[in-house]
């Protein structure tokens, strides 16, 4: 039997919402949004390698991480078919569990979320591998921030090296090492959204530097029922820089399920 050792948080009553943390995220990163916005209910969970979860046989691939997905929802949500919530990398793993297992999710969401590999993107996340490395988290974390982090959260810390311990104090050389060699294998995402049968809602940040219109362009090509929102003054970390718009959105798209 498929018996991972994966840390999984719930919060909350209402519709319920099961997410795909990103790159280097943990359920430290949502609880805060979880825990003041009751009226949904959220299933939050540890990649393996990241957090308080395994880290299980290396390098990680795509299924590895929507094999986890599944156990969580097999042990937490088995009687339930909630909304999927996919941020970044964790957006990769949802549009794969969604083509997977379609019977299983009732809409999916898309948070800043790339639908290519583009050579810019593959020099940032080959640097990043490289910063980690050479360096360890504490580097790749340096060398991600501006990045990653978008300015209306950067404006908020005199002292940046906060972000950086948060990030390096949650994960692993040997766990986040395991997620750059996997990722390097992951099949074009094309194949499986156009496989979505789900109503798909997509969040990006305008002024995100890892993912651009034309993303959402391509999902909307891809995915049947797809919809996009855009937060004109958010970057990548688009939840916490808006985080009440971002609930309202997705309550209301939850809502009427």
């Amino acid at each position: 039997m498929y018996s991972p050792n994966i840390h999984v948080e719930t919060y909350g009553q209402g519709p319920s919402l099961v997410l795909c943390a990103g790159l280097t995220q943990t359920t430290a990163n949502w609880r805060g949004i979880a825990r003041q916005n009751s009226h949904l209910k959220w299933t939050l969970f540890d990649p393996r390698g990241q957090g308080k979860s395994h880290l299980g046989v290396r390098p990680y691939q795509l299924d590895d991480h929507v094999d986890d997905l599944k156990f969580v929802m097999d042990t937490h949500l088995a009687n339930e078919k909630p909304t999927l919530v996919g941020f970044s990398h964790g957006g990769r793993v949802a549009i794969r569990a969604a083509s997977r297992f379609p019977e299983r999710f009732s809409r999916l969401i898309l948070v800043n979320c790339a639908a290519r590999t583009t050579p810019l993107r593959r020099a940032h996340v080959t640097a990043w591998a490289k910063c980690l490395e050479l360096g360890g988290v504490d580097a790749l974390a340096w060398a991600s921030l501006p990045t990653i982090i978008g300015v209306n959260i950067l404006r908020k810390f005199d002292d940046l090296g906060m972000l950086v311990k948060g990030m390096a104090t949650r994960n692993s050389k040997e766990g986040l090492t395991a997620m750059f060699e996997g990722m390097s294998g992951y099949p074009d995402i094309v194949d499986d959204a156009k496989k979505l049968q789900c109503p798909t809602l997509i969040f990006r940040g305008a002024l995100d530097p890892l993912v651009s219109e034309a993303d959402c362009d391509d999902f909307e090509d891809w995915i049947q029922d797809c919809r996009i929102s855009t937060f004109a003054e958010c970057g990548h970390t688009l939840p916490l820089e808006e985080p009440d718009q971002f609930v309202a959105e997705i309550t209301d798209f939850v809502g009427p399920h």
